[in-house]
């Protein structure tokens, strides 16, 4: 992966790859930054994939968990993309050792993505209270370990590999 002198090349250099498909911006509220679609995308469609920039065995603020002692820090646009209890995008495992994300529903140009942490997280220790705000907000972040169920029924295939052993 290319190396970055500051976070802003970065998000140029990522705004430049998917010119034609997503967008990083200000989300104009306390999240600071998010991802946005510039074009619809149907059901089913792959929106982005990611390529893993480190990995460690202890989870981070930032990074993805890909199994029970592995967490990876992805490329941009996928490390801005927000989270929420009602997501838009789902996630695969690909396989260059990140994820790939996918439309779970159809998404509008200029729709902010928006996917739910606990779809690769076993706990998320970074925070407890979720504020998305959703309509099925689940108030708190337990992880797989305590939503697996709701994560399962509302995204079907949509979640890490290692959590389906």
């Amino acid at each position: 992966p290319p190396i970055f002198s500051n976070l802003q090349e970065e998000i140029d250099d990522a705004n430049e790859r998917y010119r034609e498909n997503l967008a990083i911006r200000d989300t104009n509220d306390i999240r600071g930054r998010g991802v946005f679609s510039l074009r619809p995308f149907k059901t089913g469609a792959m929106v982005m994939s990611s390529l893993v920039l480190s990995t460690q065995s202890e989870r981070s603020q930032y990074t993805l968990q890909k199994d029970w002692d592995l967490h990876v820090n992805l490329d941009l646009p996928s490390r801005f993309v927000n989270h929420s209890c009602d997501a838009n995008i789902g996630v695969r495992d690909n396989d260059d050792g990140g994820y790939d994300f996918y439309a779970m529903k159809e998404i509008k140009e200029g729709e902010e993505l928006v996917w739910d942490y606990e779809m690769t997280e076993w706990e998320v220790g970074s925070m407890d209270d979720c504020l998305c705000g959703a309509e099925r907000c689940r108030k708190k972040f337990g992880g797989f370990k305590k939503s697996g169920d709701v994560i399962k029924k509302n995204y079907g295939e949509f979640f890490a590999d290692y959590l389906k052993k």
